[in-house]
């Protein structure tokens, strides 16, 4: 991986690239409020999220890379309506940030992890690299809101984070090795759906 990619991935991988990302939770909220996820088991739902959730996308992601833009499937992989459209959202709005700086032709109307496969193929990003890269700023996003939901502090919340990369080296080889992933994680998609019932919301989504 030459400097110039690496240098690329590490500013699309920023958790402060500006496309909103921090104004979603993508049902964590719901699940703080109802006492469901909690500082002390933060990590454990997170492992749970990098075997199934995380690793579906990354799949995508990885087709994307490949030049499959698989986006009607994807959305109809995220039943929650909130987090459907969030994703989409935040594919949109990185692509067009992508496009702007770097000159590529990214299609901004896809889901986020599609949109970020495509950008790094185009950069000529690695594969593993791409992959790796969206775990480790989608956790660190949701342990960032977590922070603001939860009495977690920082040296818990980069220990969390740092725990869990052996979790994402998994979920990573076999997003790009697997021909079809399988997932089944309802609890956030169910909260992502109760999340407007929340009287006092921090969070879009």
């Amino acid at each position: 991986m030459h400097q110039q990619a690496l240098l690329q991935l590490l500013h699309l991988a920023d958790s402060a690239l500006p496309i909103g990302a921090a104004a979603h939770s993508f049902g964590l909220e719901t699940l703080a409020e109802e006492n469901v996820v909690t500082p002390e088991t933060l990590e454990r739902f997170l492992s749970h999220h990098l075997e199934e959730s995380a690793t579906l996308e990354a799949w995508f992601l990885a087709r994307a890379w490949h030049g499959e833009i698989l986006n009607d499937e994807l959305s109809a992989r995220k039943p929650a309506r909130e987090s459907r459209e969030a994703s989409l959202k935040l594919g949109r709005r990185f692509a067009e940030l992508v496009n702007s700086v770097s000159g590529a032709e990214i299609a901004s109307g896809v889901h986020y992890p599609i949109a970020f496969g495509a950008a790094c193929a185009a950069l000529s990003i690695p594969e593993d690299a791409a992959v790796l890269a969206y775990m480790q700023q989608s956790i660190g996003g949701l342990i960032s809101a977590s922070q603001r939901l939860m009495p977690l502090g920082q040296i818990a919340a980069a220990k969390i984070l740092w725990n869990l990369k052996t979790a994402m080296i998994l979920a990573s080889q076999r997003a790009i090795s697997s021909e079809r992933i399988p997932c089944f994680n309802p609890l956030p998609e169910l909260a992502s759906m109760r999340h407007s019932s929340i009287e006092t919301r921090l969070f879009i989504s």
